[in-house]
């Protein structure tokens, strides 16, 4: 008996699926926390690097590793997030260090009225 197929079963058995970088899913997750977090509580920002750390290893190690790892979308995601967080994080931290050289300096500067 032959038949029209050439696999004993009624479909072509599937290609083994190459698994994604582990730290691509937390790359992502940190991005996200990172970016929404900050809109609601100021801390979360700080995670952010960690993202983008997270996501450049996955996504360098699946660009080294073809046969282990696949690129995923999850990784240059966080990435992203990451780099816009981090630089989010950059401009709060520089505002934070304006704010406090002004209270400084205005807490040095007398007015000359004999306060």
């Amino acid at each position: 008996m032959t038949t029209p197929y050439p696999y004993p079963y009624a479909y072509a058995p599937r290609p083994m699926q190459v698994p994604k970088h582990p730290r691509a899913t937390t790359s992502m997750v940190l991005g996200i926390v990172g970016l929404a977090g900050f809109f609601v509580l100021l801390v979360p920002i700080i995670v952010c690097p960690l993202a983008w750390y997270f996501g450049a290893v996955a996504d360098r190690e699946a660009e080294r590793e073809p046969t282990r790892y696949r690129h995923a979308g999850e990784a240059r995601t966080g990435m992203i997030l990451g780099i816009i967080g981090s630089a989010i994080l950059g401009v709060v931290l520089l505002l934070l260090v304006v704010a406090a050289t002004l209270t400084l300096i205005g807490a040095r500067h007398d007015a000359g009225y004999g306060t």
